[in-house]
């Protein structure tokens, strides 16, 4: 349903995006695939057969490498929207080195259920394997939960009217998404620590599920955005400053009014086959500007540029 409204909804998204969501969408239907083929397995060949049920047959993909995969390349896109937003090499570089080491993890976790698909008999590289994926994952949730929301209210600083609106959906969406995820992440982790019964499995098919539902919430949350706090036009282009007037007529012993205001650029935009573009122009000539000045009368459309690439706004 996610896919199916996201494709309805943002045919002009870029093409790396949808290359994203639709390559998830292939991964994830694959793990159902194998999901299924391994129920059948269980509970029509083989009930009432209780060596059969014991047999992971490819849980190695659908409970390991398809979820390793799907939060990897999850991970990695949040790493590179904080990116857009800090311009922190450092931080970016830790939730690569913790996603890639998640996803290290879970390819040696499922190698050893290839070589021993029981789950009565873990080895103890699997023991060890296991551990690795998914505290790494749980991490660099945390991670970026906490990096996401420290650079966005930081933005919000600068935002006035409906940028804050916008931001603060932003904010309370990573925080939503995040610890989703991390919990599901720890829960899994619990499971395979304190039962062996195959419970874990289930935690661990959902898993890679609850991470495709987090970027496609994050598209299709566009939709909940009213038009008029959407439309680059809501932005103010001015902005009250307190600043005295020197009035010659003002009241004796008075030193003047409020009356000044600082003047931002105005924003317009145009779609393309790319989707959005903006285009600022100066109260006083049109033309396109450079980068955005960060601070000063720039700021608003610095605001606007990052969200822009970052949310997709």
């Amino acid at each position: 349903m996610q896919v199916y409204l996201y494709f309805q909804t943002f045919p002009k998204d870029r093409r790396f995006i949808k290359c994203l969501v639709y390559g998830l969408y292939v991964i994830e239907w694959s793990q159902t695939c194998s999901a299924t083929y391994d129920a059948f397995q269980w509970f029509v060949n083989g009930w009432g057969d209780n060596e059969l049920l014991c047999r992971l047959n490819t849980t190695y993909l659908n409970v390991i490498i398809f979820p390793s995969m799907v939060a990897a390349t999850v991970q990695v896109f949040f790493g590179w929207r904080i990116w857009i937003l800090s311009k922190s090499l450092y931080v970016f570089g830790l939730i690569i080195f913790l996603a890639l080491l998640q996803l290290g993890g879970g390819g040696a976790a499922a190698f050893f259920v290839f070589i021993s698909p029981g789950d009565s008999d873990r080895g103890a590289g699997q023991v060890r394997s296991v551990p690795i994926r998914l505290c790494g994952s749980a991490l660099v949730d945390t991670v970026i939960a906490c990096s996401m929301t420290y650079y966005l209210l930081k933005s919000r600083e600068r935002a006035v009217g409906p940028m804050n609106n916008i931001l603060n959906r932003l904010v309370r969406l990573t925080v939503e998404t995040g610890t989703v995820t991390a919990l599901a992440a720890m829960i899994d982790f619990i499971f395979f620590l304190t039962q062996h019964n195959g419970l874990h499995q289930v935690t661990g098919v959902i898993l890679g599920k609850l991470y495709t539902t987090t970027l496609l919430v994050l598209f299709n949350n566009r939709m909940a955005i009213p038009p008029n706090e959407l439309h680059p036009s809501s932005i103010p282009l001015y902005r009250h400053s307190p600043q005295r007037s020197h009035d010659p007529e003002a009241e004796p012993g008075k030193a003047g009014t409020l009356a000044t205001q600082e003047s931002y650029p105005e924003l317009k935009y145009h779609e393309n086959q790319r989707g959005l573009e903006m285009i600022a122009e100066s109260p006083s000539s049109t033309g396109s500007l450079g980068p955005p000045n960060p601070s000063g009368r720039s700021s608003m459309v610095s605001i606007w540029r990052r969200l822009s690439l970052v949310g997709h706004w």
